[in-house]
């Protein structure tokens, strides 16, 4: 005899959005769009026979029925989700690290081949996106993520202070005849999506008042490898964390010419879900980038 099921895509998708208190972050982090995930709940609500939402001008409200619905199946929810990644983890020595674009370019990948030496037997898959991982639904064991630091849902540990300094060019800014900061309306400004804070950075470091700011060329970027590539070939000046251009500054492709710290409210971290027993060798690559992101502060 068949188990009368509920869809089990409904229950996701209605979990997200208890979570959330929204169909648009839920959407989020499911990957799908608002209109779907209010199509699953209206799907599994026709199942149920009962509504579990009021929909309010730009509220969504759990009803009581739908809170208590949530208790029961939340935590098995949970359960399986739990039970399926030690499962997949169990019969593998594989590890799945994800992380931005830049991050993997220019932080992990000079120094992976360090790991792969000291453990030969761990197979490493790296997915390198800007897009946030959803641990749910993608295979994945840790993150090296840029944000605020708080989600209930995941283990958190700071890796790296973000500080935003100005790069650019070694004979940039002598071209420029830029000698102070007031001087930088001469310059272009370099933006990107992970630093693209120049009015804090101008606020705090500079006298150049908003009118004059108007008048400063821009450059825009998505992506903050091509940001910096920018920077190094005299195209501007670009706001980054010194991790990202360790070897630019080494290579002297860049310089920091005025030493101005700006301090954000993002920073790196390390996560990975609370509820899943990290494998072996995830647990080694965790180790490993605490250890190297450590060692990488005194360079």
């Amino acid at each position: 005899m068949q188990k009368p099921l509920p869809p089990l895509n409904a229950l996701i998708a209605f979990e997200a959005s208890v979570r959330f208190a929204s169909f648009k972050l839920a959407a989020q982090e499911l990957h799908i769009t608002p209109g779907a995930v209010s199509q699953q709940v209206k799907k599994l609500e026709d199942w149920l026979g009962y509504t579990l939402f009021n929909r309010q001008v730009r509220q969504l409200v759990v009803t009581e029925k739908g809170l208590t619905y949530f208790a029961q199946i939340a935590p098995a929810l949970e359960q399986v989700c739990a039970a399926s990644q030690n499962r997949k983890t169990d019969k593998t020595n594989s590890v799945y690290l994800s992380l931005t674009q830049t991050l993997a370019a220019k932080w992990l990948s000079p120094r992976l081949s360090h790991f792969m030496t000291k453990y030969p037997d761990i197979e490493v898959h790296i997915n390198a996106s800007n897009k946030p991982v959803n641990f749910q639904n993608e295979n994945v064991d840790l993150a090296l993520r840029h944000f605020d630091g708080k989600d209930n849902n995941l283990a958190v540990q700071l890796i790296l202070d973000d500080e935003i300094r100005l790069f650019c060019a070694p004979n940039y800014l002598t071209r420029r005849n830029i000698k102070e900061t007031k001087q930088l309306t001469r310059a272009t400004l370099i933006f990107n999506s992970l630093h693209p804070c120049w009015d804090e950075w101008l606020d705090h470091f500079s006298e150049i008042n908003q009118s004059e700011r108007q008048a400063i060329t821009k450059i825009h970027f998505d992506q903050t490898l091509l940001a910096i590539d920018a920077a190094k070939h005299g195209q501007g000046v670009v706001l980054s964390n010194r991790a990202l251009v360790q070897k630019e500054l080494e290579q002297k492709e860049l310089i920091e010419p005025f030493g101005h710290c700006l301090a954000n409210n993002k920073n790196f971290y390390l996560v990975h879900p609370k509820q899943t027993k990290l494998s072996p060798a995830a647990q080694q690559l965790k180790a490993w980038l605490l250890d190297e992101f450590e060692q990488s502060k005194y360079i």
